[in-house]
C-alpha cells in the first residue's frame, strides 16, 4: 500500500495493490471515501449489502456508513479520502483547485494516469452535494458518547461508565450504540486508536511510543490491531507515506 498526503489538508490518497486483504466492517467518522477500481474486481459490503465493483468503477462511502472490503492480490484500488475539516474550512471551488494540484501531483507520480484524474477530481462535486443533503442524524446520548470515544480513544472507558453517563443499563446501551454507530463501543474505540495512531505516527513519534500512548497491551497488540484495521503494519506505515 501506498499513502500520498497533502501536507497541512485533511486530503490522503491510498493505492491498494498486491495483497489479499479482507478488511473487516468498519466506518469513517470523519472522512468521505471515493474509490476507483483500477485493476481486477473487488467485493464491498455497504450496510450488508453485498456488492461487486469491476475495474474502472467508482464507489463513494460517506462518515458513519458501515462497510467491509475484501480485496485479493490482481485487484487494485485507489482512494481519495477528504476529511470533513477539509470540507468545512474550503468551498466547492477552492477544494478542487486544492485536490487538482494533488492529483497533478499524483499524475506525475504515476499514481494515476489521466483518465483516473479526472474522474477523482469529478467526484468532488458529489462529495460536497452528499455532505450538503446528507448529514446522518444521531440519538443524542450516543452522539455524545461517540464523541468522547474520538476525542479521546486512549483512555480506559469501561461499559458499565458509558452506560452509567447516560443513565442506561449496559445491554441497552451497547444495543443503542451499535444500532446508531454501526459497531459496538469496543470495536469503535480500538478503530479510533488506530487512526489516532496514524496521525501520530505522521508526526513522526516511534512505534513504541505510539503503542505506549494509545493504551495498547505491547507493541505485539498494536501491532495486530493496526494490520487489522490499515492493511500493514505500523512499521510498514511509516515506510509508505508520501507528503505532498
Amino acid at each position: 500500500m501506498q499513502y500520498y498526503q497533502l501536507d497541512g489538508e485533511y486530503v490522503e490518497f491510498v493505492v491498494s495493490e498486491n495483497i489479499e486483504k479482507h478488511f473487516y466492517a468498519h466506518n469513517h467518522v470523519r472522512h468521505y471515501i471515493v474509490s476507483l477500481v483500477m485493476q481486477g474486481s473487488t467485493e464491498v459490503f455497504l450496510e450488508n449489502k453485498k456488492i461487486q465493483y469491476c475495474k474502472d468503477n467508482i464507489f463513494i462511502i460517506p462518515p458513519y456508513v458501515r462497510h467491509s472490503v475484501y480485496q485479493n492480490k490482481d485487484t487494485r484500488i485507489a482512494s481519495l479520502c477528504i476529511g470533513t475539516d477539509f470540507i468545512e474550512k474550503n468551498t466547492l471551488y477552492s477544494a478542487k483547485n486544492t485536490i487538482k494540484n494533488f492529483l497533478d501531483y499524483l499524475y506525475i507520480q504515476k499514481a494515476v494516469n489521466f483518465e483516473q484524474a479526472q474522474i477523482f477530481n469529478s467526484n468532488v462535486d458529489t462529495i460536497y452535494s452528499i455532505y450538503n443533503g446528507n448529514k446522518k442524524e444521531f440519538d443524542k446520548d450516543i452522539s455524545v458518547i461517540s464523541n468522547r470515544i474520538i476525542r479521546h480513544p486512549e483512555q480506559e472507558l469501561t461499559i458499565n461508565d458509558l452506560a452509567d453517563d447516560i443513565f442506561i443499563s449496559k445491554y441497552h446501551f451497547i444495543r443503542k450504540f451499535k444500532n446508531c454507530i454501526g459497531m459496538t463501543p469496543h470495536q469503535f474505540q480500538i478503530q479510533n486508536r488506530i487512526r489516532k495512531s496514524q496521525k501520530l505516527l505522521n508526526d513522526e513519534k516511534s512505534v513504541v511510543e505510539v503503542s505506549y500512548e494509545m493504551g495498547f497491551y505491547d507493541q505485539s497488540h498494536f501491532d495486530k490491531s493496526f494490520y487489522k484495521i490499515v492493511g500493514i503494519s505500523p512499521t510498514e506505515y511509516i515506510h509508505s507515506k508520501i507528503i505532498f
